[in-house]
């Protein structure tokens, strides 16, 4: 990929800005800045690592997650686009059992991340789409889709803010700061509840 040396381009995943030195690149056009690159996970083995970190941290704020049914892959971001997700950093998808006169039931759950990413964002990317997989283990239910999505992303940046990865500041930020509104508008809406009301009473209904 030719860059210009005197443009400066947008890290892709925290938007800082470098010179083209400072620059690396995927073949799928994603640029990365030098302090990302130094923190991408690209085995399956870290990527393992990561997970089950989040999934503490998810557990250890109450939450009561059924292990052993969610297989977590890493993923191109070509896959991706072939699954109808262009621009997803990960996707949950979850396998339900439909009874007449039963509640549904939770079977097993496939999360796919792209490879490649650094650490931080994939602590937040994986703790939205895990908290995907908590709404459908425990058909937790949502007046709609934009309000699960605040619930997810409220996930995400609880677990987030637990994080010790340097990296993790301008994710919250970029995350926080994000103009999307349903991404970025339900995740504030719902921390603005989560912190008039606190934890105990915003989650009642979850844990």
């Amino acid at each position: 990929m030719w860059l210009n040396s005197k443009t400066l381009y947008p890290c892709y995943y925290c938007h800082h800005q470098h010179f083209k030195h400072d620059i690396s690149s995927y073949a799928d056009g994603r640029m990365l800045c030098k302090d990302c690159v130094r923190h991408i996970i690209v085995s399956s083995e870290n990527l393992n690592i990561v997970a089950q970190w989040v999934l503490q941290q998810i557990e250890n704020l109450g939450f009561k997650f059924t292990r052993g049914y969610t297989h977590v892959s890493l993923i191109s971001k070509e896959k991706m686009k072939n699954l109808g997700f262009d621009h997803a950093e990960g996707l949950a998808t979850n396998t339900v059992s439909h009874h007449l006169f039963l509640q549904d039931q939770h079977i097993h759950a496939q999360i796919n991340v792209i490879y490649g990413m650094p650490t931080a964002n994939l602590v937040w990317v994986l703790s939205h789409e895990i908290g995907h997989v908590l709404v459908s283990q425990h058909q937790y239910k949502f007046n709609s889709m934009a309000q699960e999505e605040g619930f997810c992303q409220l996930m995400a940046l609880l677990v987030s803010q637990k994080s010790q990865n340097p990296l993790m500041p301008r994710v919250l930020h970029k995350e926080f700061n994000n103009p999307d509104p349903i991404y970025g508008g339900e995740l504030r809406k719902a921390y603005a509840q989560y912190q008039q009301q606190g934890f105990s009473v915003y989650f009642k209904n979850f844990i």
